[in-house]
């Protein structure tokens, strides 16, 4: 079985929103003749890279990762292709019925470690979150940094209010084709507003 991953690799040097601090991954304890294991450990926030927002994020007394249901994280997914050249990203008619979770395909990726990957972003209108909630989405998954325009939160917390987790910071989007797929996202069970995210989707 063949799988498409859509995480980005976590390094000392990956790129984080404006603001949080460095991701920070290091050797606690070497391997010796002694003690022949590795320890690592890791700082940072848990909003770098692949990461998925839980309704706490925003949310008082909302949701937070580790009361989400495994089974609204895996399932089908509807590929929703849209041009970033637009940076307000409004819904278009699909004929497709829409799956519970969907993934927004912008190539914004592709801006990965830019100056501009993190300010510059596409984003969703206020229309497309109230269709997402219209037709009882669990969770969007998107390409670039944030589901608002850098320096907002009203999307966040539009979704976040109505239990649409979030997925962020996606990659390799280029390499879905097709218009649906078997989706998984697996976060850590960590009482927490978010969590670094395996993304990844089934051929």
């Amino acid at each position: 079985m063949e799988y498409i991953d859509l995480t980005h690799k976590m390094t000392n040097k990956m790129s984080v929103f404006p603001g949080d601090p460095n991701f920070e991954l290091s050797l606690f304890k070497k391997s010796t003749e002694k003690d022949p294991s590795n320890v690592s450990k890791i700082c940072g926030s848990l909003h770098t890279g692949t990461h998925l927002d839980s309704p706490y994020h925003y949310i008082k007394n909302g949701e937070k990762i580790s009361d989400l249901k495994l089974n609204t994280l895996i399932g089908k997914s509807s590929i929703l292709e849209y041009n970033n050249s637009e940076k307000e990203i409004y819904f278009k008619n699909t004929e497709n019925e829409l799956e519970k979770i969907i993934i927004l395909k912008t190539s914004w990726c592709d801006n990965w470690n830019s100056d501009e990957y993190y300010i510059q972003n596409p984003y969703l209108s206020k229309e497309f979150a109230k269709t997402l909630i219209e037709k009882n989405v669990q969770g969007i998954a998107i390409d670039t940094p944030s589901v608002d325009m850098y320096g907002k939160n009203q999307i966040h917390k539009l979704l976040l209010k109505n239990n649409i987790w979030i997925v962020e910071n996606l990659t390799n989007t280029n390499k879905l084709i097709k218009k649906e797929y078997d989706a998984f996202f697996i976060p850590m069970n960590i009482s927490s507003e978010a969590s670094y995210v395996r993304s990844f989707v089934k051929k």
